[in-house]
């Protein structure tokens, strides 16, 4: 294995002392096997002299045993010569994605270019090093051009061996989260710097659970009159959820909490009550104002005449449903709200409440045109 304390940036330090013992051979076979070779590791020269033969012994004598991804020229069995030179290139590990695939590979790349051009193909990923604390592996070997990919657009940027992508993203004015994902890419265009959006936080919901209605029958109150007795309120489901997504694409999403608040049952009085009305003698009598003598075919035509026979209808001049009742008349036959909102049934009671009272002329063409008056 590699020894831990040696990497791409180790200065080799010699071994302390050399000593050999020699026995049985002549002095002319020692000065054959002596040697003095220079030793570099990641661009940092060390002499080294000793009683070696091999590229490994002379490694070994310098006091370093590379790492079974280093690059080590000439190969480790090789022989050396007096007057030569050793050249080791120390790998380190690097965390890459291939095709979607995440990986380590072991690379003597001086340079994050380096390291992506190795693998040969696009499609591979390196996380670029956004941190401040610590000397990243370089981008270029020497200065060149950089391609930003960032919100849907690409900008090229001129780079140099001492740009990071923090100078990077800076110099194409682009603005990173923590969170964001900014990674060197492989493409057709070279180097590129592509920054993927990252959001994640709590969005919430809110469902409108209907409000019931009761009525409840009331002798104090004239038929045809109501009167809200509890106000009520419409309920609510409130839901919590959780969402995270990456480069617009929803990766996350489950519900942290739901809130359910149950409605208040509106309470309505209706009256009962008959009105009391003056006979042609002066006696009062009562009388029941829906119990109208008129057919039901006659309030038909009325209001296809006025509304075309349409309960809802609201044409904006301040007449509504199938009678056109305007909105004080309405309320006058005791009813609440808009008319257009009200059923056909009780449309039709409160016109022919309003009829008795009042007669045909509160329908004056649609009457006329009918032959009501």
């Amino acid at each position: 294995m590699k020894n831990t304390q040696s990497t791409r940036r180790t200065v080799i330090t010699a071994a302390s002392a050399l000593t050999v013992a020699v026995m049985g051979v002549t002095g002319i076979g020692i000065a054959n096997a002596h040697r003095n070779v220079t030793v570099e590791v990641d661009g940092v020269a060390k002499p080294v002299s000793g009683f070696f033969s091999t590229v490994e012994g002379a490694l070994g004598a310098a006091g370093f045993q590379p790492g079974e991804h280093d690059l080590v020229a000439p190969g480790t069995h090789e022989n050396v010569e007096d007057g030569s030179t050793i050249v080791v290139r120390t790998a380190s590990p690097y965390t890459v994605n291939i095709d979607g695939t995440t990986k380590v590979a072991w690379s003597t790349a001086s340079s994050v270019a380096d390291l992506l051009s190795q693998f040969g193909s696009t499609g591979v990923t390196y996380a670029a090093d956004r941190s401040n604390s610590r000397t990243p592996l370089p981008i270029l070997t020497e200065g060149g051009t950089v391609t930003i990919e960032a919100d849907g657009t690409k900008k090229p940027v001129t780079a140099t061996v001492t740009d990071t992508a923090a100078t990077l993203l800076q110099k194409a004015g682009v603005t990173t989260s923590p969170i964001d994902r900014v990674s060197f890419v492989t493409t057709g265009e070279g180097v590129t710097l592509r920054v993927v959006r990252v959001t994640r936080g709590t969005t919430e919901t809110v469902e409108t659970i209907e409000m019931p209605v009761e009525e409840r029958d009331d002798d104090t109150l004239e038929q045809g009159e109501t009167r809200v007795i509890e106000e009520g309120a419409e309920g609510k489901v409130v839901t919590k959820t959780y969402k995270e997504t990456i480069g617009g694409r929803t990766t996350v999403e489950t519900v942290v909490s739901t809130e359910r608040q149950e409605p208040a049952t509106r309470v309505i009085a209706v009256g009962t009550k008959r009105p009391v009305v003056a006979s042609s003698s002066g006696a009062a009598a009562d009388v029941q104002p829906v119990a109208s003598s008129v057919g039901g075919d006659v309030w038909a035509a009325l209001a296809a005449c006025e509304s075309g026979g349409n309960p809802s209808t609201n044409t904006g001049n301040g007449y509504f449903g199938m009678y056109q009742f305007s909105l004080p008349t309405w309320q006058s036959v005791g009813g609440s709200g808009l008319p257009s909102d009200a059923s056909a049934a009780e449309q039709t009671m409160r016109a022919q409440i309003l009829q008795a009272r009042s007669g045909w002329g509160q329908w004056p063409a649609c009457s006329a045109r009918l032959g009501l008056y």
